[in-house]
């Protein structure tokens, strides 16, 4: 139990430093502020936080030490999680949020050898200066009905959010396909979840429908 809700844990702080960097990267290079998250209420990105756990507990059955294998690990997983994060996106929701078309050294447009260095540049900080100091005190934390109950929320609050985000996601793609549904239910979801709210949720993303 203790390493479930430290890994969880984990995962959301890294889902969250990943919703940071996108956004302060965003203003760097656009000169304006957008939000860059991938879920609809929670200001976190995923594949950032899945990443970095991966690399945690990779790093720790290898016991990998040194900068250098730790950016190796770092660069291999964040190019392997974004390729299939494109894809994944891409079938299920018709929509692309990055296309690396123009970059040399990139595949299919889903990952390019430059952003991948820097993933695994960044991984190599993070690891060090967040992952393992945090992962550390949350093992050494005492399991008290608080910690649960505080674990419980937010997971649930959590698996909460990715399924609406997700019908909200392929309702836009069934709605830009013209496929229409007469249910209360996806009538609420329409209402409450429509075209414009989303593309305010998620303005970089890239409509595709198919």
């Amino acid at each position: 139990m203790r390493k479930i809700i430290s890994y969880f844990w984990l995962f959301l702080i890294g889902s969250f430093v990943g919703f940071i960097m996108e956004t302060i990267w965003c203003l760097l290079k656009n000169k304006r502020f957008e939000w860059r998250k991938s879920l609809i209420y929670e200001p976190i990105i995923p594949i950032y936080g899945l990443s970095g756990l991966i690399i945690l507990l990779v790093c720790n059955y290898l016991k990998i030490k040194t900068s250098f294998k730790i950016f190796l690990v770092g660069f291999v997983i964040s190019t392997i999680i974004e390729y299939v994060a494109s894809i994944l996106q891409e079938k299920l929701f018709g929509t692309i949020s990055w296309d690396y078309s123009e970059f040399p050294l990139n595949l299919g447009g889903r990952v390019n050898f430059l952003y991948s260095v820097i993933f695994g540049l960044a991984a190599t900080v993070f690891y060090k200066s967040i992952l393992l100091p945090i992962n550390e005190y949350l093992l050494s934390v005492n399991i008290t009905k608080t910690v649960i109950t505080l674990f419980v929320i937010s997971f649930i609050f959590f698996i909460t959010d990715v399924i609406i985000s997700a019908i909200a996601a392929f309702r836009m793609k069934e709605r830009g396909n013209n496929i229409k549904r007469t249910s209360y239910f996806w009538h609420l979801i329409d209402n409450k979840y429509n075209d414009d709210y989303l593309k305010k949720i998620y303005p970089n993303a890239i409509v595709l429908y198919k």
